[in-house]
């Protein structure tokens, strides 16, 4: 411990794992929370409060002038479909079969779009707009534009004729909220996981006894209540007559320690003095001083600024610690941390 350079342990994936387990409670509500948020949010503008979208859609088969059509490619795609629907000519021969003032031109070049549903005769010529009997309308002129002025035009197409006209209906297609709700939580679940491993490497604590030895070079006496910590505690300190009890946070009663030791009989032949936190209470250092022996008293999941803290008070007033024990230890963890690595 000389100059407070602590020692470093590598990262513990089981005691991690472990930590997750025990957090995953939080971890739900954190991935609730944002599913909420962001499912929700994507369920109120999509679903509650959309914009009412009606599609209508006007099938045609394509009749090609060449009988070998396809073995000579003298045919339209999807894509040149697309680009024929929104020219200016097309949307003018709409405009022209429409009421005057239903729709402007440049609207439908926008709007209008062209798709293949099964092979490459059937064209289906799709309108949406936010007004029902506006699509119904656009859509009855779409089928006389691809009859009359479309089969006039193009010199590879001998005739068109419209087979399905579907009337303005919402299109739903594009809501999905299952998929954004499923997509929120995996979101959320991740931020949960991310927010808990900052949390844990921000926020150092001490879970493990064997971490007293480790990153700080004191004789761990193990957990108290155990056969183990009252051996321990008893070859520690075999040739002490007189040893201060003293946690390591400011909140601890060292007189509880105390009357715990009292169960050991092998115990009770030294003298265990309460004392109070070092820190809190400057002028405790020299009492300990006088002592034969210390005992710190460490809580389990506390910060470890705060023993450190204490660890240096104790170094610079030369009040040597002898062993340090862990209180309020997380009983589940041990067991499974052990469990998977019998070496205790």
């Amino acid at each position: 411990m000389k100059d407070n350079a602590w020692g470093k342990e590598p990262f513990d994936l089981r005691l991690t794992f472990l930590r997750m387990i025990r957090e995953l409670p939080w971890i739900l509500v954190t991935t609730a929370l944002v599913t909420i948020v962001l499912g929700g949010g994507y369920y109120l503008k999509n679903v509650t409060f959309r914009q009412r979208v009606y599609e209508a859609s006007t099938t045609c088969n394509v009749e090609y002038a060449d009988p070998n059509w396809y073995q000579n490619t003298k045919y339209l795609n999807e894509y040149t479909w697309g680009l024929w629907v929104q020219t200016s000519e097309f949307a003018e021969g709409i405009v022209k079969r429409l009421p005057a003032g239903t729709v402007a031109a440049e609207e439908l070049v926008q709007t209008l779009r062209a798709e293949l549903p099964s092979d490459l005769r059937m064209v289906r010529v799709c309108y949406s707009s936010t007004d029902e009997n506006k699509a119904n309308l656009v859509n009855g002129a779409i089928g006389a534009t691809m009859e009359e002025d479309i089969a006039a035009i193009h010199p590879d197409i001998a005739a068109i004729r419209v087979v399905d006209v579907k009337k303005g209906a919402e299109n739903l297609k594009t809501i999905k909220p299952v998929r954004a709700f499923v997509l929120a939580a995996v979101i959320g679940l991740f931020a949960g996981v991310i927010l808990f491993l900052l949390k844990e490497l921000l926020f150092e604590r001490i879970w493990l006894p064997e971490t007293l030895t480790n990153r700080y070079g004191l004789k761990n006496a193990g957990i108290p209540g155990t056969e183990v910590y009252g051996k321990n505690l008893e070859y520690f300190f075999e040739d002490k007559k007189r040893v201060a009890v003293c946690p390591a946070e400011n909140d601890a009663d060292p007189k509880e320690f105390v009357d715990a030791l009292s169960k050991y009989e092998a115990l009770k032949k030294m003298q265990w003095v309460a004392m109070p936190y070092p820190v809190m209470a400057p002028d405790s250092a020299g009492t300990l001083r006088e002592m034969d022996g210390v005992l710190l008293f460490v809580r389990a999941g506390e910060d470890v600024k705060s023993f450190e803290r204490t660890l240096e008070f104790l170094e610079a007033q030369d009040c040597k610690v002898t062993a340090a024990a862990l209180w309020e230890e997380d009983a589940w963890l041990l067991k499974w941390y052990y469990r998977w690595n019998p070496r205790r």
